[in-house]
């Protein structure tokens, strides 16, 4: 075997063989076999998944990466229909698809959930504008308003251990618009949980990204916190300050070129709302 060729053995493992003594002595290195895959396409497992959700065999028209944080996520077109595809590096696809599921069942606006295993999860496709440019670029207050009702639907009718339950990644990036209502397409970190942190981590998400605390993402806000008080009865405009303060100097960790904009408006959201007139 030559210097420096690597060759793939059975399980997935790989070994680099090396010559490091006298012609015909040779010692094996271990290379972890992940530096062989960086997670961008489907494994074999991925593709089960796939047939077993949609219960037949199926053709596969098109499938491509969709930007995430956290997860590998494809979007996948078979001849069948459209279908999400998320590979869980955190491994809580049971834990995703039960809350979808009582979603669902609840009459929430979620993607149904079609077949899951502990790394896998595939759900129904919907189609829409994301949140996130409907309410940073276009500035919509149906969206915001949506996602007001949103948050108080499920906050009225999620619970778990007789504790309500909160959606704790309750960003911009995990709502679409399809046809003028709001899903909610990301669920794997629901919990029981102060429905206050969903609404000041949603506030800070529209405050906190470009334009930066301008009035319009203010009245944004306000929109989304109206919304939420009219579909539960619940008051949530100074209840829910805090918890605004303490997700916008949570997200500047991120983005510490913004810290002092960031703080300073964290400042004033400690005392009171800022008067925009």
């Amino acid at each position: 075997m030559a210097r420096g060729w690597a060759t793939r053995f059975q399980k997935g493992c790989a070994f680099r063989v090396l010559n490091t003594g006298p012609k015909g002595s040779y010692r094996r290195k271990f290379v972890d076999s992940m530096m062989f895959s960086d997670l961008t396409t489907m494994d074999a497992s991925g593709w089960d998944i796939l047939k077993k959700a949609l219960n037949q065999r199926v053709v596969v028209v098109r499938s491509s990466l969709v930007p995430s944080y956290r997860n590998r996520v494809w979007l996948v077109e078979t001849d069948v229909r459209p279908v999400v595809v998320k590979r869980s590096l955190s491994r809580l696809s049971p834990v995703e698809f039960e809350t979808m599921l009582l979603a669902k069942r609840a009459g929430l606006s979620v993607p149904y959930p079609l077949y899951m295993d502990k790394d896998y999860l595939v759900t129904e496709y919907i189609s829409g504008d994301s949140c996130d440019m409907l309410v940073n670029t276009m500035f919509s207050t149906r969206a915001a308003e949506g996602l007001g009702r949103w948050f108080g639907g499920f906050h009225e009718s999620m619970d778990r251990f007789g504790k309500p339950m909160a959606m704790s990644d309750a960003v911009l990036d995990n709502f679409i618009m399809h046809e003028g209502e709001v899903f909610g397409v990301d669920l794997e970190d629901a919990a029981p949980g102060n429905p206050m942190d969903d609404l000041g981590q949603m506030a800070a998400s529209i405050l906190g990204n470009e334009p930066f605390f301008t009035p319009i993402k203010f009245d944004l806000c306000f929109c989304m916190l109206e919304a939420y008080e009219e579909c539960t009865g619940m008051e949530s405009m100074e209840s829910v300050r805090p918890f605004v303060t303490k997700h916008l100097r949570l997200s500047v960790r991120a983005r510490p070129l913004y810290r002092r904009p960031f703080e300073d408006v964290a400042k004033v959201l400690d005392k009171t709302w800022p008067d925009l007139a």
